[in-house]
């Protein structure tokens, strides 16, 4: 079912995952380490968001922790 932006009210955001107009496609957020530029890309790692990874989890190329990573669009380190 699509909705119109006047008939979406906040207890019904359900919007379907396509681009239309100005909504863009769902995305996974990446996770960039800024110490061994590894990017964590949910994608191609299960489909676990960063987030719901656990506080021990570590970079895989270079040990570090959660709090190394930040935001990125970057798809790949070139």
């Amino acid at each position: 079912m699509w909705f119109t932006i006047t008939e979406l009210n906040k207890d019904q955001a359900m919007i379907p995952m396509a681009t239309v107009g100005s909504f863009k496609a769902f995305e996974p957020q990446r996770w960039l380490c800024s110490c061994g530029g590894f990017i964590y890309d949910p994608a191609t790692m299960g489909g676990l968001a960063f987030e719901e990874l656990g506080k021990k989890w570590k970079c895989p190329c270079c040990g570090a922790k959660k709090k190394a990573f930040s935001k990125t669009d970057q798809k790949s380190v070139s």
